[in-house]
């Protein structure tokens, strides 16, 4: 991978500021401050916002706007807000969030009667989304895995005037100096909401064709890599169905007590069945049509928690953590970052003061499978080689395959309809919805032949693969921008424009 330059860890990581007792600080103009609407909240002014506008300013070659007349856009926009009649089936809606992620799964739907319309609301194949509230500014291209997707108003679209500039333009955004300029006002205050009038001031170097071309072959060429390793997850899921003999879930049939007056939904319950827990979630019908299910299926039954499926569980205890700059830590991970093909945000964690934390229960490794089981329960992700030695928080459990097993094919049966309810059973908590490492041991879970889960899991397992290829080939081109907008020098092999 292209290494970072000197010149752009002056430019980003060592703004001018001066470091005492463990604070920054910085000295303020005046002037500054008079200019800034008279505001003396730090925020206001973000020197790393300032020197990356700083970078793009020195850069020699000419300077177009993201957005405007003669920009690389003239169309960009977001839908218009709507009241959303959400349903428990009906048309599927993603939150702009999920944009980011691996393969995105709909958890929520709205009514076809919902005012509307639909067309707005579709990814089309080639834009760049940008998330423009909450967290803003992380970047996304449309390709066959959003394609036709039905998004919320919080996803920017832009589309670009010339298609072979949108690899480039996506990249611009990714970098540390496009983030900054798009996550920070003109004159240095944090952004917390973005409106596609904000990208007119955005200014992105008109780089040689040459370099501009190949940073969008290799950009597209990754995201095709993701679209390739989703339709490898699909056929996974579906042979999951099929070798197992599975009916889809909302085929089955569940049957409860009758009681329409207060059109609350129950069921009995025999003593013996009540395994110690007085929750209803627990007992309810699906569970036991599901159970049903697979004791009729060509597998044996058992619980994840058996040694020829899992050589552990790991559930990380709590701790208070120490948070250092990246050059100092390594990556943690929370229950969304472990969803997003390139995880944003992240934090990184002392190898100082947490070492024999991470050694023992912090790290992650290919192909363990991930679950996360505080707040939301029951996302579950193989992890990608490129989440090999990074970390994640107490908020994720880790399964550790037995060499016995297929990890693919783990990982398929619990991340589908099936699996997702197996776990989500468990459930505990009044306030903040909680599972653990044993209870997670206890899930059913079907052992075919080994053929079986070879035939479904080493589609996984390539699908995973496939990920990680396409996580590093992005990589480069994004470095590749960045150096060269922060080396404030044209290239050897390209005259100026």
């Amino acid at each position: 991978m292209v290494k970072t330059t000197q010149k752009l860890q002056t430019v980003l990581l060592e703004p001018d500021f001066l470091q005492k007792n463990g604070l920054k600080c910085v000295s303020i103009k005046l002037s500054e401050v008079l200019e800034r609407e008279k505001r003396l909240d730090a925020s206001y002014f973000d020197i790393e916002g300032k020197r990356a506008r700083q970078a793009i300013t020195d850069c020699p070659y000419p300077k177009m706007p993201l957005f405007g007349e003669n920009g690389f856009s003239k169309e960009v926009f977001y839908p218009s807000r709507f009241k959303r009649v959400f349903v428990s089936k009906g048309i599927p809606i993603f939150t702009a969030s999920q944009s980011l992620e691996l393969n995105p799964t709909p958890d929520k739907f709205i009514s076809e009667k919902t005012q509307v319309d639909l067309k707005v609301l579709t990814l089309s194949y080639g834009q760049i989304t940008i998330t423009r509230s909450g967290s803003v500014g992380r970047c996304s291209i449309v390709t066959e895995t959003l394609r036709n997707k039905i998004f919320s108003d919080d996803l920017i679209r832009i589309k670009c005037n010339n298609p072979n500039k949108t690899g480039y333009v996506y990249a611009f955004l990714k970098t540390k100096i496009g983030n900054k300029v798009l996550t920070t006002k003109n004159y240095g205050s944090v952004v917390t909401h973005i409106e596609p009038e904000h990208l007119t001031s955005i200014l992105i170097p008109d780089l040689p064709d040459n370099i501009t071309e190949k940073t969008h072959v290799n950009i597209m060429r990754a995201f095709e890599l993701r679209d390739e390793a989703n339709a490898l997850m699909r056929q996974a899921e579906e042979l999951v169905y099929e070798q197992l003999g599975l009916p889809p879930l909302d085929a089955l049939k569940v049957q409860y007590l009758e009681n329409v007056q207060n059109e609350v939904r129950t069921f009995s319950l025999r003593i013996s069945d009540w395994k110690h827990r007085f929750d209803g979630s627990f007992h309810i019908p699906i569970i036991d049509e599901i159970v049903r299910q697979l004791r009729k299926s060509p597998a044996e039954l058992t619980i994840l928690g058996d040694k020829r499926v899992s050589e552990k569980i790991i559930l990380p205890g709590r701790f208070k953590r120490v948070y250092v700059n990246e050059e100092y830590g390594v990556p943690f991970l929370s229950g969304g970052n472990i969803l997003q093909f390139d995880p944003t945000q992240v934090k990184y964690l002392s190898k100082k003061h947490h070492s024999k934390r991470i050694d023992k229960e912090l790290t992650l490794h290919e192909n363990m499978i991930l679950v996360t089981c505080s707040g939301t329960i029951g996302n579950v992700v193989l992890a990608p080689k490129h989440f090999e030695n990074w970390t994640a928080n107490q908020h994720i459990l880790r399964i550790v395959p037995s060499k016995e097993t297929n990890a693919g094919y783990i990982y398929a049966f619990l991340a589908n309809s099936y699996g997702k309810e197996l776990i989500k059973r468990f459930t505990y908590g009044s306030v903040v919805d909680e599972i653990d490492d044993r209870q997670l041991a206890s899930v059913e879970f079907p052992l075919p032949s080994r053929d079986i889960q070879d035939k479904i899991g080493n589609l996984v397992l390539e699908a995973n693969r496939k990920w990680s290829e396409s996580y590093l080939l992005e990589k480069d081109p994004i470095a590749a921008v960045e150096n060269i907008i922060a080396s404030g020098k044209s290239t050897n092999s390209t005259p100026e424009k």
